[in-house]
């Protein structure tokens, strides 16, 4: 399973920068993130990390705020109308998404669809009753 890493950070290109660069230092790739500004001047960034344990560690024992949670990798077409085919099934399957984002792999034109759910196991059960590819560690975080 997939695991998204977020950190509370105050909303500084400072803040931001120590953050990656300590990744940076320990050798962790950032496959994927987003960042979201929240009120007062703080934030949500969000990385999805080749070695999301490692990176929780590594940030949380750097005084960081930090959160770990697992989340669905889904296989979506890199092509026109892709992200809407994937959400047609996972409408029919029934499962609330409470955040979503993408990544691309330039190697194969794939594209990820991750989704963060009330209920992951759940979802998996579904999803897989609806035939969705669920993407396996090797793939999402590339290794």
């Amino acid at each position: 399973m997939a695991f998204e890493i977020s950190v509370f950070l105050e909303n500084k290109i400072t803040h931001f920068e120590a953050i990656t660069a300590l990744l940076k230092k320990k050798g962790i790739n950032i496959r994927t993130l987003t960042l979201n500004n929240m009120a007062h001047g703080w934030g949500v960034l969000s990385l999805l990390v080749d070695h999301p344990d490692e990176a929780y560690k590594i940030l949380t024992d750097h005084g960081n705020s930090v959160a770990m949670k697992e989340v669905i990798a889904l296989e979506m077409k890199d092509e026109a109308g892709g992200l809407d085919e994937i959400l047609v099934k996972i409408a029919r399957a029934g499962i609330h998404i409470e955040s979503a984002y993408t990544r691309l792999i330039g190697e194969n034109n794939m594209a990820v669809l991750l989704l963060e759910v009330p209920d992951v196991l759940e979802a998996i059960r579904r999803l897989e009753i609806n035939h969705v590819k669920i993407l396996d560690d090797k793939v999402v975080y590339g290794k």
